[in-house]
């Protein structure tokens, strides 16, 4: 149904009107008729008209100035004005308004018919586009919470975080030019391991809500017991301010929470431009290792206490950035050594803690599997997916270890495998586009543009793989097709030196003595 107000100073007129419009639309309504321009707006206040018809010159306040008035609050509402021939000038200057047509006097019935038509379908139009809009809101409502653990993932993962931003901040709406990182830790008082991990997946839907109402942040998923979130925050000028902001935050959070089973804390990084939320992430996770009394700790609260015999977080994240680095290079004995070295001081620094010590070897884990992730492992080769449920079936701190440890040295031994699979396959295609080409000129440029791999780096591992350079195995290509045409005698010794893509007779003969032993004409 269509609601429609008509608005002249001529009562004929607006019944001729109306008669019209109920004799040719049965999904008209015409819900009022007004005689001076302050009775439209007053009666479009009212009734909330879907089309207009207007007359420009009413008594008082004009057709014009009235639809100025209507449009500052009602923007959907159509309007159609109404005018004669010598106020045609008006007429135009209300079209320039949004106005989306306009009737002459007399009014021609069948142009008025066409008139309102238009103005329905467009009606119609911008109906059905808020309907897609609101259903596709919902959709995007359901699938938020999926996307938002992959934009904690992708920080928690250590991956290229840029990218993954740039995607996420539309999606989320992301205003803000900073963000924060805080992380929940939460502990069930006198509970087995199956009744906490219960209680957490029922409890998790609170704090997601308790959160979500206080703050324009993304949350991530409950791993073990830890919720990492990240607050998108306005810039501050003291970050003694922002500071203060981000704990009160973190305490209403705890006092809303409120359950006398369960013991919260709250680590919470610094804030920083949303490019390096990493880094507050890591801080989050630090202050949670220096919670003692305290519910809630912010890293830039933290006074450290005896530091010349303790293991700090930043050398823990040295250790682990090394181990990193020594699965991706392939160095087995020194992985072997580091990550042997690096458990041992686990053990000594949270021998009464095994809490900490676990979570650190989960974050450990997590960086390892964003390895195996950048060097292109999968499902199958790596088994991600159970990793989890592996890890909370170790009762036994030492367990866990071994079993970390175990993994750690095959993702390692299957990148590297991948990493020689992956240079021979691209060996291979280089070495059959040469020989398919060798009599073009063709340089390495065009050779490592085929493969997709630089040509700084396709040279190095073309050298690795065939023991000789891209130049070289041209030229012993070349000159063993040169071998079989002189075999053949066929061709001249100038013609077979254009076939193979040489342009100098001269030069080419030289070079087949050097390689061959003998000249072009003496071979045999």
């Amino acid at each position: 149904m269509y609601k429609v107000m008509i608005a002249d100073d001529e009562w004929i007129v607006q019944e001729g009107i109306k008669v019209s419009l109920q004799n040719h639309f049965s999904n008209i309504e015409i819900v009022g008729m007004a005689s001076t321009g302050r009775e439209a707006i007053e009666m479009n206040a009212e009734k909330h008209p879907d089309i207009i018809l207007m007359d420009i010159k009413m008594p008082g306040i004009n057709g014009i100035e009235a639809i100025e008035t209507i449009r500052k609050r009602y923007h959907q509402t159509r309007f159609v004005i109404i005018s004669a021939y010598e106020q045609f000038e008006y007429a135009k200057q209300a079209v320039e308004l949004g106005v989306c047509d306009y009737i002459l006097k007399p009014i021609n019935q069948a142009k008025l018919i066409q008139v309102i038509k238009r103005a329905m379908d467009d009606i119609d139009e911008e109906r059905e586009q808020r309907s897609r809009m609101i259903k596709n809101r919902e959709k995007l409502e359901q699938v938020m919470p999926v996307l938002e653990k992959g934009f904690i993932y992708s920080l928690l993962m250590n991956t290229d975080f840029k990218r993954e931003l740039i995607k996420y901040q539309d999606i989320f709406e992301i205003k803000k030019e900073k963000a924060y990182v805080f992380v929940l830790e939460l502990f069930h008082k006198d509970e087995d391991r199956l009744s906490t991990e219960i209680k957490n997946d029922l409890l998790y839907p609170k704090i997601q809500n308790t959160i979500k109402y206080k703050c324009h942040c993304a949350i991530g998923p409950m791993i073990i017991n830890r919720i990492t979130v990240v607050v998108f925050e306005d810039h501050y000028d003291f970050e003694y301010e922002q500071r203060v902001k981000a704990m009160a935050l973190a305490e209403t959070i705890i006092e809303t929470i409120n359950d006398s089973d369960i013991s919260l804390k709250i680590g919470i990084g610094s804030c920083y431009s949303l490019e390096k939320t990493r880094n507050s992430l890591e801080e989050a996770n630090y202050a949670l290792t220096k919670i003692n009394l305290e519910n809630v700790l912010h890293h830039n609260d933290i006074f450290e206490q005896d530091i010349e015999n303790n293991y700090t977080y930043t050398e823990i994240k040295d250790d682990e950035i090394e181990i990193i680095h020594l699965m991706e290079t392939g160095q087995k004995e020194a992985l072997q050594e580091s990550t042997n070295a690096f458990f041992e001081k686990l053990r000594t620094k949270f021998s009464h803690d095994t809490i900490d010590s676990r979570n650190i070897i989960l974050e450990l884990m997590v960086m390892v599997l964003s390895t195996s992730y950048r060097n292109n492992l999968n499902e199958s080769e790596v088994g991600y997916s159970s990793y989890l449920n592996e890890i909370k079936r170790f009762d036994q701190i030492n367990q866990l270890e071994n079993w970390c440890i175990r993994k750690i040295s095959s993702i390692s031994d299957k990148i590297q495998n991948k990493k020689n699979s992956h240079v021979s396959n691209v060996i291979i295609k280089a070495r059959s586009f040469i020989d398919e080409n060798y009599a073009k000129d063709i340089g390495l440029n065009d050779v490592s543009k085929e493969v997709s791999i630089s040509p700084q780096y396709f040279s190095t591992i073309f050298k690795e793989e065939m023991g000789l350079n891209f130049v070289e195995y041209l030229r012993n290509k070349r000159v063993e097709v040169a071998k079989e045409l002189l075999r053949s005698k066929e061709y001249t010794v100038k013609e077979i030196c254009y076939q193979i893509g040489y342009n100098d007779p001269n030069y080419f003969s030289r070079l087949f003595k050097k390689l061959v032993g003998v000249s072009p004409t003496e071979f045999k």
